[in-house]
């Protein structure tokens, strides 16, 4: 199933756990092995497989366990700077000047001494 906008809440639920059941199958890991490996209970590991009652902890548990947990980024992705934004901040520094007071502590001489 493709998961989209048009996709209920129950469905994507559904096809999320379906998802996590064969990346699971694909490590060769039983709910128990996985359960240990995320942390959570393997009631926890049956619910989100089944789609029902799953905590975002709980989920990025399951996905860290799974190497997965990378793939959050595509969820939803970092905010780009604007290019008004980049004109608002402060330009690099392009000379220093000595400071007025270190000028002033210097001796001067007149030279024909």
């Amino acid at each position: 199933m493709l998961i989209d906008d048009l996709a209920s809440n129950d469905a994507i639920a559904i096809e999320l756990g379906a998802r996590l059941r064969d990346a699971r199958i694909d490590l060769l890991l039983t709910q128990d092995d996985l359960a240990k490996r995320a942390g959570v209970s393997k009631r926890t590991i049956a619910n989100a497989e089944r789609g029902t009652d799953l905590t975002l902890g709980s989920l990025m548990s399951i996905l860290r366990a799974l190497g997965l947990l990378s793939r959050m980024e595509l969820l939803v992705s970092a905010r780009e700077a604007r290019p008004s934004d980049l004109a608002k901040q402060a330009r690099p520094r392009q000379r220093v000047r000595t400071p007025k007071a270190a000028k002033r502590d210097s001796t001067w001489e007149w030279g024909d001494e």
